[in-house]
């Protein structure tokens, strides 16, 4: 008797070592190991009148709705991390049973099979002697560890495999911020480049207007034939259509950079100041990894995810060595003569106890062949992630190349446009003294005029594609940030020119 009470007592004590230690153990690792995400979802925003192109882009990170899906499915993926570090935890089962059972038993067999014959309720103790449906009490209690001691590696390989997915998550994030934060600040670039249009064909209508007024002067006068209103009628005319035209488009591009920054139908414009004065000089944006990218490291987590895939399924073909221990109890209403012992609580109580230890190997034969050709197919899906990760640099070096032309271009464009400017406004001077004294005709006079709003849309619209260029060679970096500090210069420092290495 005491050695089968010192037995019941190391078996607690085992079974409550093991799930203590390895519960401590595991949740202290898994806590260990994980980052808080906060909570990332749209929050509706008032935004003044006119946003700045830095206001633009906080707005568009802070609200734009695809951002908040990628913040929750990292969520998601960390959570997973903690889902797998749950696998080192025993499986500790405490069952409790109460029935009425007829005692009508006898000696017979149970084959095991597929389905685990589970309509059967397994039964012991003596056949019966006569049958008889009255039923009896029966008591099961049952605490059950199973604990796996040795896997070969298996569960280590899910957390890899676990922490590789979050990984590619995280990518996913970085990669959805720049993309998010490239496409409001080209939005807005779009927004400025219509305003600039709007002020240029306005510029041109009071040129258009002035120069109709004094052809009517003349025509009134006597000095230019009749057909001059007429026609400066017409130019009029054709202006005002152009500027309705021209409107369209900078609210379009408005309503286009409101659904980047995650704020449709928000009635708004844009401060373009310090992104049509010309940008400081760049002449490169010093050396760069481009494997840094983070499209290149959200490809590069796709290929490592199915690499840890492949470990984990070659880890699953190996051995297993199990520990199990369990402690029950059973109960019974059954006749002293079929059930010597005396029965407690009419049979809803315990009579006996036993425990149980012992290790359990397994390992799965014939496992080998799906296990196969499933590392058959993560092994294929690795090589197309590499190959996609091969095709992003491509992508990459070749938006390196044409952000680099663009931005030689369209420098040398933006430093012939002033000139373009200055001699469009010489020459309007000069041919309405012409008109004036009858030396030329209003065709003459009117190209003057348009030459004038052609130049400065010409001379906007060039810095705003200076601008353009840093951004797209920003964004072949991974890093606005260098972006933002020239638009910081420029609106601190206007018209000031600082030398920066490219």
């Amino acid at each position: 008797m005491a050695l089968q009470r010192a037995g019941v007592r190391w078996a607690f004590s085992i079974v409550g070592a093991a799930f203590g230690v390895f519960l401590f153990a595991t949740l202290v690792f898994a806590a260990g190991r994980e980052t808080p995400v906060p909570d990332v979802q749209f929050q509706p925003v008032t935004l003044p009148k006119a946003v700045t192109i830095r206001e633009a882009v906080a707005v568009a990170l802070r609200n734009y709705p695809t951002i908040a899906q990628k913040q929750f499915r990292l969520r998601a993926a960390k959570a997973n991390v903690t889902l797998a570090k749950t696998q080192y935890l025993p499986n500790l089962n405490l069952d409790l049973q109460e029935s009425a059972v007829s005692a009508n038993r006898i000696a017979s067999v149970v084959m095991n099979n597929v389905s685990g014959f589970d309509t059967v309720p397994v039964d012991s103790g003596p056949s019966a002697t006569y049958q008889s449906l009255r039923p009896q009490a029966n008591n099961l209690e049952g605490l059950n560890l199973n604990w796996l001691m040795i896997d070969m590696g298996l569960r280590h390989a899910n957390d890899n495999y676990a922490y590789a997915d979050a990984r590619s998550a995280r990518a996913d994030v970085n990669l959805t911020k720049l993309d998010v934060a490239f496409a409001a600040v080209d939005a807005f670039l779009d927004a400025v480049a219509a305003k600039q249009v709007i002020i240029s064909v306005k510029a041109e209508l009071e040129h258009m207007e002035s120069a109709n007024l004094r052809s009517k002067t003349l025509v009134a006068q006597g000095l230019r034939p009749g057909v001059d209103a007429a026609d400066w009628d017409y130019e009029v005319a054709k202006t005002k259509i152009a500027l309705i035209r021209a409107e369209r488009d900078r609210r379009l591009a408005l309503v286009e950079l409101a659904e980047k920054m995650g704020v449709a139908n928000s009635d708004f414009d844009v401060i373009s100041d310090p992104v049509i004065s010309r940008p400081v000089e760049v002449s490169t944006f010093g050396p760069f990894d481009m494997q840094s990218h983070p499209l290149a490291l959200l490809k590069t987590a796709d290929v490592m995810r199915w690499q840890a895939k492949q470990v984990v399924l070659d880890k699953a073909w190996r051995p297993h060595l199990w520990l199990n221990a369990s402690i029950w109890g059973r109960g019974s209403s059954e006749p002293s003569n079929i059930n010597p012992l005396s029965e407690k609580g009419g049979g809803i109580l315990p009579q006996v106890f036993n425990y149980m230890v012992g290790v359990t190997y397994s390992f799965p034969f014939m496992e080998y062949f799906p296990l196969k050709a499933q590392r058959d197919m993560a092994h294929a899906n690795e090589m197309a992630a590499r190959a996609d990760l091969d095709l992003a640099m491509q992508i990459l070096e070749k938006k390196d190349a044409r952000a680099r032309i663009l931005l030689s271009q369209s420098r040398k464009v933006a430093e012939e446009t002033p000139t373009l400017v200055e001699a469009a406004k010489v020459r309007e001077i000069k041919v309405q003294k012409r008109y004036g004294t009858g030396l030329t005709n209003m065709v003459e006079l009117a190209d003057a005029e348009k030459s004038i709003a052609q130049a400065e849309v010409e001379n906007a619209l060039a810095q705003v594609d200076v601008w353009r260029s840093i951004l797209s060679l920003a964004y072949v970096q991974g890093d606005l940030r260098p972006f933002m500090q020239c638009v910081d210069i420029a609106e601190g420092n206007t018209g000031r020119q600082i030398g920066m290495k490219e």
